[in-house]
């Protein structure tokens, strides 16, 4: 089935896409707001994704085409390391730094990666972490002096606390820290299996000495 399409328990079709710093413009809400009134629900995703449900496929492909003509990002299902992100500075009350450029820099370097296993990024704007950068695979909080780096959270059916591993100064350090860390799921990591056990196999001394930090 074409990338962005994602087939439903009941037999209908869902269309999944990506929302860049956790934005959407003016011409994707059009769109969105026909489909609705068209009959499909639009379920905003806690991964801050957009789903459209209770479509058929001969609708799903239209719609998709529509998305696609507004600016909307379509990528295959698990590819994607679109991070979670909150509004940061200069918006939230309590924010220590920026979240949208470090966002967008990660959106840019790293459009679709061959992991092992989904691998889930949330940036926040300060430790309230209220994107769940304590719980994702890899997770970037605000911190006066820069981003404090977070490693081999996760959430469902055992959810576990992400490990501190280091504090950058700039959103460069932090995509130069995330490729290794990449690098280190795709060398070590298993097939179907989350970074998180890779961490609690592997130690985090060792990921530690694999990115030159220890």
């Amino acid at each position: 089935m074409q990338p962005g399409l994602i087939p439903q328990k009941d037999g209908s079709v869902a269309i999944s896409f990506e929302l860049p710093q956790a934005q959407v413009s003016a011409e994707i809400l059009q769109v969105l707001a026909e489909l609705a009134r068209e009959g499909a629900i639009i379920h905003p995703t806690t991964a801050q994704k957009i789903m459209i449900l209770r479509l058929d496929e001969e609708k799903a492909l239209d719609a998709l085409k529509r998305l696609e003509k507004a600016g909307a990002f379509i990528r295959k299902a698990g590819k994607s390391l679109q991070p979670r992100t909150c509004v940061g500075l200069p918006f939230c009350k309590i924010a220590l730094k920026e979240t949208f450029p470090l966002s967008e820099a990660i959106w840019e370097a790293f459009p679709a990666e061959e992991l092992p296993h989904k691998f889930k990024v949330a940036v926040a704007g300060c430790p309230a972490c209220c994107c769940w950068a304590n719980t994702v695979d890899l997770g970037f909080v605000g911190v006066r002096e820069g981003y404090k780096i977070l490693v081999g959270g996760k959430g469902g059916y055992k959810p576990k606390a992400a490990t501190y591993l280091t504090t950058v100064s700039s959103k460069e350090e932090a995509i130069s820290i995330m490729r290794g860390v990449l690098n280190f799921f795709k060398e070590k990591g298993e097939e179907k299996k989350r970074f998180a056990v890779l961490l609690e196999k592997e130690g985090i001394d060792s990921l530690k000495k694999y990115l030159n930090l220890s």
